[in-house]
């Protein structure tokens, strides 16, 4: 008798894990906030064990980033407007919207709270939001493309992202009109 090989299932078990699990994180941090989420809690709220929680992401703190870069990236991705002066635009404004939210601002204090500081003091970025920082290469790529001019993706973290997210920080998130001046500062600077 010849056995049938297992067949590949995307969208198998794992999936549906880490669905569960991301969905049992949001609507913790959203109950409880950050800090009071457990391990334990999540793999209550989704149904699994607790062991495979720590063995995928090791502690609460790099699921809870790993669930607020994934919410995101699906929720809320860089535009392409045909211009980079539209896209910076139309970003900063979506980032202004997000954070002017609660649940926005939730997941950015979260995000925040629990980022792991290296040996030299400094934050380590989490492996999930190298995917960002590529998305961002790409926006600008484009733009160089068509002829635009040349902008760093340290200029776009300094002069756009940063007053973005350390106002939204310090709970004095800005509205989409001061987004879109910061856009137009950042165009103006470079």
């Amino acid at each position: 008798m010849q056995r049938n090989s297992p067949k590949s299932r995307p969208g198998g078990r794992a999936a549906r894990t880490k669905n569960a699990t991301f969905q049992a994180v949001a609507e913790l941090v959203a109950e409880k906030g950050h800090g009071a989420v457990s391990m334990t809690d999540v793999a209550e709220r989704a149904g699994v064990a607790a062991t495979s929680l720590y063995r995928r992401w090791g502690d609460i703190g790099s699921l809870i980033r790993e669930v607020a870069v994934e919410q995101l990236m699906r929720d809320y991705p860089i535009p392409d407007t045909g211009s980079i002066e539209g896209d910076l635009r139309q970003w900063a404004r979506s980032i202004a919207l997000t954070l002017s939210r609660p649940e926005g601002s939730s997941f950015f204090r979260a995000f925040v709270a629990t980022a792991t500081p290296t040996h030299a003091g400094t934050v380590a970025p989490p492996e999930a939001l190298a995917r960002r920082i590529e998305q961002i290469e790409q926006m600008l790529a484009r733009a160089n493309a068509r002829g635009e001019r040349a902008l760093a993706v340290d200029d776009v973290i300094d002069f756009l992202l940063a007053p973005l997210f350390v106002r939204a920080l310090f709970g004095t998130p800005l509205d989409e009109e001061a987004a879109e001046a910061l856009a137009e500062r950042l165009l103006k600077r470079c």
